[in-house]
């Protein structure tokens, strides 16, 4: 039979000896002596940048309704800014789904590697596996190395609806059982990295594809709606953030000119990616961000956000330039901050095409502006 402590009654200006604490800290596994710095990691687009702040320690979902939507894209991008911010920083890809062409290799801007000799700093390992307890083994323990080594991870699952669990495989494609479906997978996921990854200052991206409409509130019959992913209420709840990028139609494309693109009169010289924020850890939950994408072969990594276009389109829009006609005059006021800067601007330009190049090919201008637009739209 149980024996029932007796609770004795306070002593008069006794203190507390935390003594329950300090056992839990001396015996338990814990991460209350890892203080995480939260670097801001760039997304590479002057708009997300502005609307919210990515940091070292966050898990960012990436989903979307379609396939080339930008998903995989933007992941490289935030790995490789995440491989600037940090110090002695290497990055892992896992190649789940076996979707992985050379040419989106070759855009991506990142020095990838498949063998483990030349994983050094600043590159990123291609893992070939889709085993889910193989890969959350790998990612959890290597966070754990490399933090002990003075080093960062940041890391990429693409995506998670390639993922299985070891048992599930090995039942084989005829047995008749159901599988694990992503929602557990995910689940299982941020139990054993959340933690990790948010004191180790990693930083985590999973991407996933459409299957079901999901809602954060199961007792609700249709909304709120918190995505549109296959990775169950789990990802919405866990994720730091959350961004659906959605489908492209020709309204989106941009071109020479305005009006219906043609391969010769008009052709199309990009698209705008629309980025809906299903979950943030900011107040802009519901927001949708249309950010320019350049086309061409020859934009690789975070070069293929268009920033002197949203640059550009943003001094319109905040009046720090006006049109006329095909002309378009910078401010005397902005000419003058420019000037105190040491930029000497051209007051007018002859076409909005011009005024991208303008930027493009100065970019001591490009930086002042983007300063100036920052300050002017940021959310801290």
């Amino acid at each position: 039979m149980a024996t029932i402590k007796k609770i004795l009654p306070p002593k008069d200006g006794s203190k507390p000896t935390n003594q329950a604490m300090k056992s839990f800290l001396k015996d338990s596994i814990h991460y209350n002596d890892v203080i995480p710095k939260e670097a801001i990691i760039s997304s590479g687009s002057l708009i997300l940048d502005a609307a919210f702040k990515a940091r070292s320690g966050m898990i960012i979902r990436l989903v979307g309704k379609g396939a080339e939507l930008g998903k995989t894209a933007q992941s490289f991008v935030y790995l490789g800014n995440y491989l600037k911010t940090m110090p002695n920083s290497k990055g892992i890809y896992v190649k789940a789904e076996g979707r992985l062409s050379k040419k989106k290799l070759e855009k991506a801007g990142l020095n990838f590697v498949y063998n483990l000799e030349e994983w050094v700093e600043g590159t990123v390992f291609i893992v070939c596996c889709n085993i889910a307890e193989s890969i959350f083994k790998l990612l959890k323990d290597q966070l754990e190395e490399s933090y002990q080594s003075g080093g960062h991870i940041g890391w990429i699952i693409d995506s998670m609806d390639g993922l299985i669990l070891e048992d599930d495989f090995k039942k084989g494609i005829t047995n008749g059982g159901m599988v694990a479906g992503v929602p557990k997978l995910t689940k299982l996921l941020f139990r054993h990295i959340a933690l990790p990854n948010a004191h180790y200052d990693s930083l985590g991206i999973i991407t996933g594809q459409y299957a079901a409409q999901i809602k954060i509130d199961t007792y609700a019959p249709n909304a709120p709606n918190q995505g549109s992913s296959s990775n169950g209420s789990s990802a919405q709840h866990q994720a730091d953030y959350v961004l659906e990028y959605q489908a492209v139609n020709q309204g989106d494309l941009i071109t020479e000119n305005d009006g219906k693109p043609d391969p010769v009169t008009n052709k199309i010289l990009g698209k705008f990616a629309r980025v809906k924020v299903l979950k943030s850890a900011d107040d802009v939950t519901g927001f949708t961000y249309s950010i320019p994408i350049r086309r061409g072969s020859e934009y690789r990594g975070a070069h293929q956000i268009w920033q002197s276009k949203e640059i550009a389109d943003l001094l319109i829009a905040y009046e720090m330039m006006t049109k006329g006609g095909a002309w378009l005059t910078f401010e005397d006021d902005v000419i003058s901050d420019a000037k105190e800067s040491g930029i000497e601007l051209q007051p007018k330009i002859n076409g909005i095409n011009k005024l991208y190049d303008y930027i493009e090919e100065n970019e001591s201008i490009m930086e002042f502006f983007r300063a100036k637009i920052l300050k002017l739209i940021d959310t801290e």
